[in-house]
């Protein structure tokens, strides 16, 4: 950003997108990437006692969509799998005696593979006030 102004959450829009409060006034433009985050307690180091900083609880990934003059829309850029699912036919052919062994020594005459589809992950409880920085 082209000020030193600090990126916070202004209004959550639902569970994948949040309004910033900052914009093009500010150097955001579409394609940034942040995260949102919470500040924690401080660290201190275990040896010395130093303060290590305050710890940052991602609440989540992003990707501005829309920029304003002063605020702008990140949209939830973080990708999960569903899963990947088998699924196996068996035909009965032949005798019963036949098919049921065939479907106990577990040979399918049909397997269909279907792979896992990308779901955008939601961010984890974004609040008003959360703080946004451009990675």
């Amino acid at each position: 950003m082209s000020n030193s102004k600090q990126a916070k959450v202004a209004k959550v829009v639902n569970i994948y997108s949040v309004v910033l409060n900052v914009g093009s006034n500010n150097g955001v433009e579409i394609g940034d990437d942040y995260i949102i985050y919470r500040i924690g307690d401080e660290i201190l180091d275990p040896d010395t006692g130093e303060s290590l900083g305050e710890y940052e609880k991602i609440i989540g990934r992003g990707t501005i969509t829309h920029v304003q003059d002063k605020i702008s829309t990140l949209e939830s850029s973080e990708i999960k799998d569903s899963g990947r699912k088998v699924i196996r036919k068996f035909t009965r052919t032949g005798t019963s005696a036949i098919w049921a062994l065939s479907n106990a020594l577990g040979s399918p005459s049909e397997e269909v593979i279907e792979e896992p589809e990308k779901i955008m992950r939601p961010f984890s409880n974004a609040e008003i006030g959360d703080h946004a920085k451009r990675v």
